[in-house]
């Protein structure tokens, strides 16, 4: 499989999803057991592309599958574990997949959910919901935040990068965990986005559930006016976007 660098490519036309070169973007920068693989995920994938547990030991051995990891048993006490390793023709697929056009953006917010079909319900369970989707999303903001706070202490990923140290061959750990930072401009980009739309996901059902509390109910004629002035908002801001000078 071949790489091409210019131009925008049609996605993979194999049963690979997402998911699958999620876990191969992992192994390709160091071998894995399937449970630290599900750990890792669970450290940094899951704020960008949730998966199930099982769902992903299932993608693993699709990556085997497809040939594009091996397996390997090692000991692990009485027992063994398995450990995945990227193949060669897995950094190729790997490398192909990044030139080929995205999916388009998936919002899967259970709270949003609930919005849409407030209008069955009451206020109080909508706000509710708003404020336990709010806290949640302020939890996961802050845990986020912690793994940048992490990347900028003394000794950390960036100093490494700062100092020209850390490449391969020369790996260090940092928390008891290797450190890849030649991968950290990249990450920043993500960590980057995914703050924003979680602090943004904060403040608006923190706000929107104390306006949802004053309402009598979640279909009163009442509310005609001010969901006017939101539908409005929401078509100015849309506008005053289009027409802002490009940087």
């Amino acid at each position: 499989m071949t790489s091409q660098r210019s131009g925008k490519q049609p996605r993979p036309t194999t049963s690979a999803t997402p998911t699958t070169y999620g876990l191969l973007g992992m192994l390709a920068v160091r071998s894995w057991t399937g449970y630290e693989l599900t750990q890792q995920v669970r450290r940094s994938l899951r704020f960008v592309w949730p998966a199930s547990e099982g769902h992903l030991y299932r993608e693993q051995r699709r990556l085997v599958e497809l040939g594009w990891a091996r397996v390997e048993e090692e000991p692990a006490g009485a027992r063994t574990r398995k450990r995945y390793f990227v193949t060669p023709e897995g950094t190729a697929a790997l490398t192909t997949w990044l030139t080929t056009e995205p999916e388009e953006p998936h919002f899967q917010i259970e709270g949003v959910l609930r919005a849409f079909y407030a209008d069955q319900g009451s206020p109080e369970d909508l706000a509710r919901s708003m404020r336990a989707t709010a806290a949640m999303a302020r939890d996961m903001l802050s845990e986020l935040v912690g793994h940048a706070a992490e990347y900028l202490e003394d000794g950390g990923p960036l100093s490494l990068l700062e100092r020209g140290v850390g490449a391969e061959g020369d790996r260090q750990e940092f928390h008891g965990r290797p450190m890849f930072p030649e991968r950290l401009h990249s990450v920043a980009l993500a960590i980057d986005v995914t703050t924003s739309l979680l602090s943004t996901l904060q403040q608006f059902f923190e706000r929107g559930a104390e306006e949802v509390d004053t309402w009598p109910s979640t279909t009163d004629p009442e509310l005609t006016t001010a969901t006017r002035e939101r539908l409005q908002l929401v078509v100015d801001r849309h506008l005053a976007g289009d027409q802002a000078p490009s940087s």
